[in-house]
């Protein structure tokens, strides 16, 4: 039997959850400088790492406690990813719900991670 959580959900839902008034001040991206979008490319690819290495790990486990664990470990550490790249989790996460609603911003994202 295999334990799986859905960890990038739950670490999507964690860091929302964390800036759900700041995402209603958001003006659908028109607000960011150019450090906070470089900033945010930044903390996602770091983000993005850490859940896949959280993912296999969780679903490695056959053990429920070391598989809450190990999603509490990988929330902790995005958290931390995202404010060692010098934004706070408010303003990433007002990033990313920014431009999933402002289709130039999330173009802009992503040509940038390429």
């Amino acid at each position: 039997m295999r334990i799986t959580t859905p960890l990038m959900s739950l670490s999507l839902a964690a860091l929302m959850a964390a800036s759900m008034t700041a995402g209603a001040q958001s003006d659908g991206g028109t607000d960011f400088s150019d450090d906070q979008i470089d900033q945010f490319v930044e903390a996602q690819n770091e983000v993005m790492e850490i859940r896949n290495e959280y993912v296999q790990r969780i679903e490695s486990t056959e053990d429920r406690e070391e598989a809450m664990a190990l999603e509490q470990e990988g929330n902790e550490m995005m958290v931390e990813a995202v404010e060692d790249t010098g934004l706070n989790v408010d303003t990433y996460s007002s990033i990313a719900q920014a431009a999933s609603e402002n289709p130039e911003l999330a173009e802009r994202i992503q040509s940038m991670m390429d």
